[in-house]
């Protein structure tokens, strides 16, 4: 048997959306049954209904049963849970046996309860809601000391039935606590929130280094795609200059002997100089003479012939350059993307390993709860009390000294009367 307290809460309402239903839905197939106690329906959302009207008017209950208000209370929902041993299958009546026989121990016999079963695990459980507020009276109880009580009932309970051995170290920690103080060995909160925030740090550092390890080869796909592009262009501009091998061997081959007949012929001389926009008559007479500009305006013309060949070569290659950069950017792209797929899978499998290890991590699986926890500090019999370093501090005689002053601080008389408010007849 393993009692579990939750933490005192404010709203109704919202534990019964979580204790009704399943976790994350609205469908309730995790509830094996609904009891009520103290309350005059066994349907729980009326039932819900009624123990927050109670809370919600306890003031005026007290000024009804005579007594004396105070101050609201902030809390009034108190929930606790009952869970047996996976092996043992208890039928609903002695669930709701050892329910009742808890609530008389608590105090809160008389209080409004509802009493949810549920199935979700392969040990039976049982939650019990309570409101603390009295609905005669408006009082709240006050549940200082409930795990203890719920512990000390726990035991008697294996001990009516023979089964101490499901929780052993129970016993052991009662006839400690008979005998001395036994402070809680379990971690403190800063302790806990540390030891949790080193887990976290271990695996943000691996997701890092995980990362830093795949930036090389990262980079050396990088670059061999790059020198792919290179070598593909290489290629491409290779075949352009065979394709036109053959054609600047023409035209050198034509203008070569084209220069030759120019020299040599005046036919061709007098053909070229007609060709030209200057004046026909200077251009023949040029031509017979054999004139130097003639011959520099015929080489000219076969450089413009060579210059456009060569554009044209240009402009291939140039086009093939794209081609080649294009089909690259594609490729460069796609490899960066399934980088970026790769680092959001690791980031959401960290981030997720991450908040599992923040997740409150109470023993509720199977078997597990039964096993009495390890204290998980280090030399816990070197641990002091406060009182007891400062002993060892500043000595007994400071210590008694320190507890006389907090003693007359507390005894001080005062030099005039509280003003209560209240005026003398």
């Amino acid at each position: 048997m393993i009692p579990r307290v939750a933490k005192s809460g404010r709203s109704f309402k919202g534990a019964g959306l979580y204790y009704l239903h399943d976790k994350n839905a609205m469908t309730a197939d995790r509830v094996a049954f609904v009891h009520t106690s103290n309350l005059p329906t066994e349907n729980p959302d009326i039932a819900i209904a009624h123990m927050v009207d109670t809370a919600t008017h306890a003031n005026q209950l007290k000024q009804a049963s005579g007594i004396k208000g105070g101050r609201k209370l902030e809390t009034p929902v108190y929930c606790y849970s009952l869970a047996w041993h996976p092996s043992e299958n208890p039928t609903q009546a002695e669930q709701l046996e050892a329910v009742q026989a808890t609530l008389k121990r608590l105090g809160v016999a008389d209080r409004q309860a509802v009493i949810i079963g549920h199935n979700d695990t392969d040990h039976t459980h049982v939650h019990v809601m309570v409101n603390r507020v009295c609905p005669e009276t408006g009082k709240a109880s006050n549940m200082g000391n409930d795990r203890l009580i719920l512990s000390d009932w726990a035991l008697q309970y294996r001990k009516e039935r023979g089964e101490e051995h499901f929780c052993p170290q129970r016993e052991e920690n009662q006839k400690r606590r008979k005998g001395e103080f036994v402070k809680d060995q379990s971690l403190t909160r800063q302790e806990w929130t540390a030891w949790k925030k080193s887990q976290t740090k271990d695996i943000w550092d691996f997701f890092r280094a995980d990362r830093a390890d795949a930036s090389a080869p990262r980079k050396s796909q990088l670059d061999a795609l790059w020198r792919q592009k290179e070598e593909r262009f290489a290629l491409r501009r290779d075949e352009i200059k065979q394709l036109y091998k053959p054609i600047w061997r023409d035209v050198f081959q034509r203008q070569k002997k084209g220069l030759r007949d120019f020299d040599a012929g005046l036919t061709r001389r007098i053909a070229f100089a007609l060709g030209q926009p200057k004046g026909k008559v200077w251009n023949l007479v040029n031509a017979i003479m054999g004139g130097g500009q003639l011959r520099r305006d015929f080489i000219e013309t076969q450089d413009n012939e060579r210059k456009a060949i060569a554009q044209k070569q240009k402009g291939r290659t140039v086009d093939a350059g794209r081609e080649v950069t294009k089909a690259w950017k594609y490729d460069r792209d796609k490899l960066k993307a399934m980088h970026k797929a790769e680092d959001d899978r690791r980031y959401q499998d960290t981030k997720a390993k991450a908040d599992e290890v923040w997740k409150d991590k109470t023993l509720n699986e199977s078997g597990q709860e039964f096993v009495e926890k390890s204290d998980r500090r280090k030399d816990t019999e070197k641990r002091q009390t406060f009182e007891e370093k400062l002993t060892q501090a500043k000595g007994a005689k400071a210590v008694e000294e320190a507890k006389a002053k907090a003693r007359t601080r507390t005894r001080r008389q005062r030099s005039r009367p509280r003003d209560r408010g209240i005026t003398p007849d």
